[in-house]
Formats: structure tokens, sequence, C-alpha cells
């Protein structure tokens, strides 16, 4: 069994808080006897009568009725030639919806990966966010966005940032020129770069000034990253895959990457989980002809991906087999903190209810509880002794909303502590 003292992670809960929520405008009114109107264009250079032609074919696809009418509309507006390139990728983003109601899922797919395809990785777009929603939903059944990273301190280029130096050689003659593009999808930047995993434009210098101490070494070194949130990225990567070292993160919840991107991989999809399901991370790497490697860190868990990638950091070559990475079992702290904070409004409801009998109530409130194999909480309390806020109502409201608390379930019992702070002033 694990104890995690969470001391660093405390919160203040200000009640003036709700008062933001409470101060949303409101759509502007019209005097009485004045012409309200409404403009369906977007701005000068869209047409209103295609505006709203996508926006009444959309109404009929939310309603589920009129399909046909809702692809005829969409049809003609993909095949007039003086529509602007957004509402073009509207009209094409609704007809992955209409092929969707018409029952092919595949077709529906195919549509926003080509929609996807069409613009470049790094060239953000007015419907890139909605376009990658849709096409998680297609393919996994959630529109879930992977969760943001903690941010980390830069260090040194790793090994592995040496190894793949060789990748990337300095031209003998003509232009000294290198070009390095990294392309990632999932992980996190801030975790890469304290590793410095991927740091290969310093790993060629240093391994340079190496081998010739002396030499007046004038090298030019283009490096570009290319970030991505996940594999709904593929499809617009696919252009640059090819020229671009490809770092694919995979875990068993939202950047689990689907079986049809298996030719993208350094390994299929059915082996990755199967390992993964044995609670071990996994690193494999496959070569590629005339381009950079394919890498792929993966680990059961989100928050276990910074333990694998650090195991791939201090590697000195390239893995021939994949290679899988012991890791603990219990949760990780950041884990059980993201949880615990998406569960802030429950206890704001409970210090909001003490602080309309006392105003001026504030402290600390340490929660005691143990997290079930399952994920369920039990044996939630309020360590007493250490409390500095006493008022019952407010520790058994505190308990409740602590024991409805779900957590991953990792098949073993872990005990938290985790202090709260209370202050009217936020």
């Amino acid at each position: 069994m694990n104890t995690i003292h969470h001391r660093a992670a405390t919160a203040a809960i200000a009640a003036g808080l709700l008062s933001l929520a409470s101060c949303a405008e409101g759509p502007e009114t019209a005097a009485p006897g004045a012409e309200a109107r409404v403009d369906l264009a977007a701005g000068a250079n869209r047409r209103p009568d295609v505006s709203l032609a996508i926006e009444q074919a959309e109404r009929r696809l939310d309603v589920g009725r009129e399909i046909a009418a809702a692809r005829q509309a969409l049809s003609e507006v993909l095949a007039d030639p003086a529509v602007t390139p957004d509402q073009r990728d509207q009209a094409r983003l609704a007809m992955s919806r209409v092929l969707e109601a018409e029952g092919d899922p595949e077709a529906a797919i195919a549509a926003v990966e080509s929609l996807l395809g069409d613009h470049a990785v790094g060239e953000p777009w007015p419907l890139q966010k909605a376009a990658e929603r849709r096409l998680r939903l297609l393919v996994t059944g959630s529109e879930e966005d992977p969760l943001p990273e903690e941010p980390g301190d830069a260090s040194q280029a790793s090994p592995f940032a040496r190894a793949l130096a060789r990748y990337f050689p300095v031209p003998e003659s003509g232009p000294r020129e290198v070009t390095i593009r990294v392309l990632t999808f999932g992980g996190s930047r801030d975790v890469s770069e304290r590793l410095r995993t991927f740091a290969i434009a310093p790993a060629i210098r240093a391994l340079r000034q190496e081998a010739c101490p002396r030499c007046d070494d004038q090298v030019a070194i283009n490096h570009k990253s290319y970030g991505t949130d996940g594999w709904v990225q593929i499809p617009a990567a696919r252009p640059r895959l090819g020229s671009s070292l490809a770092v694919f993160y995979f875990d068993l919840g939202n950047q689990r990457i689907p079986a049809r991107y298996d030719a993208d991989l350094p390994l299929p999809t059915a082996d990755i989980v199967a390992r993964l399901e044995k609670g071990e991370g996994v690193i494999a790497a496959r070569e590629r002809a005339g381009a950079p490697p394919a890498i792929l860190i993966a680990a059961p868990r989100r928050a276990q991906l910074p333990a694998v990638e650090a195991a791939l950091a201090a590697m000195t070559e390239l893995p021939a087999a994949p290679v899988s990475v012991p890791l603990p079992g219990q949760l990780e702290p950041a884990e059980i903190q993201a949880v615990v904070r998406g569960s802030f409004g429950r206890y704001r409801v409970c210090y909001e209810e003490l602080l309309a009998r006392s105003p001026a109530a504030a402290g600390s409130v340490p929660l005691r509880f143990a997290i079930l194999g399952d994920g369920a909480v039990a044996d939630a309390a309020v360590d007493t002794a250490s409390s500095t806020l006493r008022d019952a109502t407010l520790e058994r409201c505190m308990v409740a909303a602590t024991t409805a608390l779900r957590f991953p379930g990792v098949g073993q019992k872990t005990t938290v502590v985790y202090p709260i702070e209370f202050s009217p002033g936020g």
C-alpha cells in the first residue's frame, strides 16, 4: 500500500469567484419599433446565401431529418467555385455528418481525414479544432482532448539525441546546411525539452566538436519542431512524415492511436495494447528508407509517459526491437491532483455554505482517504489533528465530496493525504 502526501498542491477557494459566472453578457435587444438585423455572414468576404445554405443543412443534420436535402445543399455549395475557403471547409465538415447519417461511417472518417490532410501541420485554420474533435469522435466515440502536462526544466542534450544525430548528416561539399524536422503526435513539449530527448541540433554540434576540437565548424542547422495534440493530426501531417523524425505517443486513454494508422507506427496497435495491458511501458522504433526513423513512446496511462520518455532519452542507440519499460503500478501524484482539482467545485459549495454562517472562516482542511484498486474512494475523513478550520458541517460535506471522487483503476490501494486551503479573498 502506498501513501502519498500531497502537501504542495494546496488551493485557495474564493467565494468571490462565483460572481464572475453571473456576469455573462446576454443578447442585445432592439428598442421598440427598431428593426432587428442578423448578419449571417462572418465577414465581408463571405456570401450570406452560402452561409445560410450551410447553416440550414447543419440544422437538418442536428434534428436528423431531411438528410437528402442537406446533402443536396452541401453538394451545391461544394460545386460553387466562388465560395470562400472557410465556407468550403465548413461544407466539407458538414458533409462528413451527412455520410455518417447515411450509415457510412468509414466514408465520414475519410472525409474528415481528407479535410485535415489539405491543411499543413503548424498552420492553424478556423475549423481545425472542430475537425479534430469530429475525427476523434468518429474513430473513438469520444471528443475528449488530451490533458495538459506540467511544465519542466531544460537540460543538456540527451544520449538519445546524440544517437539520432547520425540521421541528419552534414554535407561534406556544397552548402553546409542541415535541416531537422521533428513531428510529434501527443506527448508534452515541456517534458521533451526538460529531458532534451530530441535536442538533435546541439547533439550534432557537440559530436562535431568532439571529433575535431580545433576545427572552425561553420554549419547552419535549421531545426523545426511540429507538435500536435495527438493522432488526429496524422492526416494533415502526411506530406511531412517522409522527411521528419516522427514521434508517436500512445496510452490506453485518450492518446490511444486507432488501428487505422498502423502503417504509420513502428508497431501495430494490437501489439502495443497487449504490452501495455501487462502494466509496462513500451519503446519502439522503425527505420525508414530515405527518412529519419519513426518512434513510439507508450504507457498504460498518460501520466506514465514521461517515465517512458526518460528511459528513451537515456538510450545511446535506436532500439532494434521493442523495449519494455518497467513502471510503478501506483497512481502518479499528478493523476491524484488532477482528479481532486477537477472537483474543486464540490468543495467550494461546502465552503460557501460555511461562509454564509461565518464570513471570516479560513484555514486548511487536510483530507485523508484511500483509493482502491478500481479507483473508488474509501475511508475518507478529515485529519482533525492538523486541521486549522474546524466545522462539523463543512467536514461532513467535504468527506461526502471526496467519497464521490473516481480515480484511474490501477489494481492496488493508495492512501492519500491532501490538504485544501480555504480563504474568503481567494
